[in-house]
């Protein structure tokens, strides 16, 4: 009897849960109609707190924001019992791109290992108009309150959200690192923020160092006796590359405010899903919100950079500056004629070691010397850029005998000691024994000795086959192919004289040759993007598409990177006769790069994607024009 009790009671209990578990809602909304470059929420609402959300594919739209969860609880006592309901929602803010119907699918939260679908949105979206980029009024939660534009609403004054821009030297040389620091300061809630508009660094060389996956580093400061939740969103490494007043205009971040409005029911579960970007002003009580739109902008910077002293300035000086060491390995010192040997020379230590790109070497004339291969061992951090670059030689000794390699010197700027430094490596004495008398047929293909081949034999097989003669009675003295054998060296030669004549004037013209190879240093960048984006690597990618749009231009108009800028590329562009269109499409490009690379969502496969084909379609367009 006990037994029967037992198992119906514990029967009981599963049918609850499962009848439970049937009951869990979870629904999906919004607009049916928007217009192209309308900005509306998605909003996804589950009365269940423990699930794992897995968000649909959003194709055809760009994601400005999401998920941002909100919820909201109630209780009710009837008949001594006391029932606790929850209400979750997550939303996305979504832009329009194209016009069309596009349906986003069924988003799934897992709940104990089952899996729960919300239902399919159809949007139709239509012609973009005047009022596209307005905010929409869609339906929000008691938590969440319609967007104010208003940027001078009373709750949130100057002094409770703000954006600066701060340098860690005041003082520098040309060459030195400084490191530039965005931080936003707040004393109210912020939900969301995205990067409206970048700062220009005409005059530097950049490298991003924010840090892995762009995650803001959070902590409190005190202002003026004020205590402030400050979020550093972007930090970067900038190298003078000419002296006098360097300007970092202003970052431009659109953010939205929570205002919080207290409500008078007591819910120990009211913050439990309160997560807003910056926490720590929730109070136990129930609150609501009023979402405020603030447009932030950081204070402007101006930079006095010193030029380097000029006394005593080596002659193989190349810019570098930091804190340098040299050194240099061979892996053989004995070998024949026509073998290969692998010099390698590292420079390690901190300060612009990407800049570094090349070394004065003096190589013995009977050697044979191939482009070094440069292998980069290097960090960026908070702390700047160190570790080593490798420049790797491939030498082929033509001619036996005693060789000698002398010292390599390597000149930089010492910040410590402030003056000129000089470093040499060692001598290598090489001892190259005769070969095998096949070193003029040595083809090198690549930089590893092992992938040296002979082509060539100094001993020919004897023809054993039958030789059959027949009388020619025609004489070749006199004839037509007589006198040709003699004029058509002499023009082939006269030929070779001015095509060699040509192709040195060329090599020597250093502007023509960047601008013939610029389309095939562009097009090695993009294979290299193209390799990070089917990685899903979202830094590297757009670092590589940003190198290759500004190296292109660059090459092609004659314009050091350091003087280029977006004002000066359409001008310049003008002036090569491209249209003012294609001009406007690069510039927009480069600002979608920039964009999708700092924005929250940029790292998606589909923006990725979109812009490789922008930035392939407006290289190809550029060099039609150009021709």
């Amino acid at each position: 009897m006990k037994n029967k009790i037992l198992f119906s009671f514990l029967l009981l209990l599963l049918l609850i849960k499962i009848g439970w578990a049937d009951n869990i809602e979870f629904t999906a909304s919004a607009k049916t109609k928007v217009n192209v470059g309308e900005t509306f929420v998605v909003t996804y609402t589950m009365n269940i707190n423990d699930g794992n959300f897995q968000s649909p594919s959003f194709k055809g739209f760009s994601v400005l924001s999401g998920p941002n969860q909100s919820s909201s609880y109630s209780t009710q006592s009837y008949n001594g019992k006391t029932i606790q309901t929850v209400n979750i929602e997550l939303t996305y803010i979504l832009t329009a791109n194209a016009e069309g119907t596009f349906t986003i699918p069924p988003a799934t939260i897992f709940v104990k290992g089952k899996s729960y679908k919300s239902n399919s949105l159809t949007i139709n979206v239509g012609k973009g108009s005047g009022n596209s980029n307005q905010s929409t009024n869609n339906k929000q939660n008691q938590r969440n309150q319609p967007i104010q534009e208003n940027n001078n609403v009373s709750n949130v004054g100057e002094n409770d959200l703000f954006l600066k821009a701060s340098i860690d030297k005041k003082s520098l040389v040309q060459g030195e690192q400084i490191i530039l620091t965005y931080k936003i300061y707040t004393r109210v809630d912020v939900s969301q923020y995205v990067i409206n508009k970048l700062s220009s660094y005409s005059g530097f060389w950049s490298q991003d160092i924010t840090g892995k996956d762009n995650k803001p580093k959070q902590y409190n400061e005190t202002v003026n006796g004020l205590n402030y939740n400050v979020a550093e969103i972007r930090k970067v490494a900038l190298f003078p590359q000419k002296s006098g007043t360097l300007t970092i205009d202003p970052l431009e971040v659109e953010c939205i405010a929570q205002i919080k409005t207290k409500t008078k029911v007591n819910d120990p579960f009211a913050n439990f899903f309160n997560d807003p970007f910056f926490s720590g002003l929730s109070n136990s009580i129930f609150d609501s919100y009023q979402n405020v739109k603030r447009v932030l902008k950081s204070n402007q910077i101006n930079i006095n950079v010193i030029p380097l002293p000029e006394t005593n300035k080596p002659n193989d000086f190349n810019s570098a500056v930091g804190n340098f060491t040299i050194n240099s390995t061979i892996d053989n010192t004995a070998v024949k004629a026509g073998e290969a040997i692998t010099l390698k020379v590292t420079i390690s230590g901190s300060g612009n070691l990407k800049l570094i790109d090349k070394l004065n070497i003096n190589f013995p004339p009977d050697f044979e010397v191939y482009d070094p291969k440069i292998e980069d061992k290097i960090s960026l951090g908070s702390d700047g850029m160190k570790g080593s670059r490798t420049f790797e030689y491939l030498i082929v000794p033509r001619n036996a005998g005693q060789f000698t390699i002398n010292p390599v010197s390597f000149s930089y700027y010492d910040l410590n000691k402030k003056q000129y430094v000089t470093q040499t490596t060692d001598t290598f004495n090489l001892n190259i024994a005769k070969g095998n008398g096949n070193e003029s047929n040595v083809s090198v293909n690549a930089v590893n000795k092992e992938d040296i081949k002979y082509i060539g034999s100094d001993i020919r097989y004897i023809k054993k086959n039958n030789f059959t003669l027949k009388q020619n009675n025609a004489l070749f003295f006199g004839s037509f192919l007589y006198w040709c054998s003699f004029l058509i060296p002499i023009l082939l030669f006269i030929l070779f004289v001015v095509i060699w004549r040509k192709k040195i004037k060329e090599n020597s013209n250093a502007a023509l040759m960047k601008n013939k190879k610029a389309t095939k240093v562009a097009q090695k960048r993009m294979k290299k993007a193209e390799l990070f984006l089917k990685e899903k690597n979202s830094n590297a990618f757009y670092e590589e598409v940003f190198k290759a749009l500004w190296g292109y231009l660059s090459d092609k108009l004659n314009i050091s990177v350091s003087e280029l800028s977006k004002e000066t590329a359409g001008e310049a562009l003008s002036k090569k006769g491209v249209k003012e269109s294609t001009s406007n499409q690069f510039i927009t490009t480069l600002n979608n790069c920039e964009f999708a690379r700092f924005a929250p969502g940029g790292n998606t496969t589909q923006t990725m994607d979109s812009i490789y084909a922008e930035a392939i379609d407006i290289i190809s367009i550029i060099e039609k024009e150009l021709k």
